[in-house]
């Protein structure tokens, strides 16, 4: 039988999860801001180094019209092009995020096993590039 659902080969990436922890200051504060700059500055340089597939806030419509307060919430995800979860984790701590203990990053891995070919070939270019 062939196999029309599962991608021929699986990609495996690192997912950073970030769990909003009660130390966070909202971004309109100046600590909150400061390290909100610092937070984009870490994603520039993942992004020059050729290791952010992708990465953006979960929730934020929730988040930002105060529906949802965001202690113990995952407010983030970060997709990483990372040889190990070694090195994932390095990065993952050295999130402004991370170390002013506004969140927590988690680290997980994740086969991507089933996509769409589009984006199973865009990311295999990232990979090998």
């Amino acid at each position: 039988m062939e196999n029309k659902v599962l991608n021929d080969k699986s990609f495996d990436v690192f997912v950073i999860v970030a769990e909003t922890l009660e130390k966070w200051q909202n971004p309109s504060s100046e600590k909150g801001k400061s390290v909100l700059l610092e937070h984009y500055r870490w994603g520039a340089e993942l992004k020059a180094k050729n290791k952010l597939i992708l990465a953006g806030p979960t929730n934020f419509e929730l988040i930002s019209t105060n529906m949802i307060d965001p202690i113990g919430h995952t407010t983030g995800i970060i997709m990483l092009n990372v040889s190990s979860r070694e090195e994932a984790v390095e990065w993952a701590e050295k999130d402004p995020f991370h170390r002013h203990g506004f969140r927590r990053n988690n680290v997980h891995s994740l086969k991507i096993s089933m996509t769409d070919n589009f984006i199973l070939e865009s990311l295999q270019k990232i990979k090998y590039e």
